[in-house]
């Protein structure tokens, strides 16, 4: 059965939308990016935190080698 995507109306950029309702029907625990105008902005949403690739590694406590 496919899940339902929520309206999304957070992001200033009405295209990040689409990836911030994929993230809440996913219960994504954290959403890796690099637009840091738009979504890194938010820091959060729902209960997925919003991260750039290093902060994403850090909490994993892993390293680029």
């Amino acid at each position: 059965m496919l899940a339902e995507f929520p309206q999304v109306d957070a992001s200033p950029d009405p295209f990040d939308n689409c990836l911030l309702a994929m993230a809440a029907v996913g219960r994504a625990d954290m959403l890796v990016t690099g637009d840091k105008r738009d979504m890194l902005a938010l820091n959060r949403y729902g209960g997925a935190a919003i991260a750039t690739l290093r902060e994403a590694l850090d909490r994993l406590q892993l390293d680029l080698v």
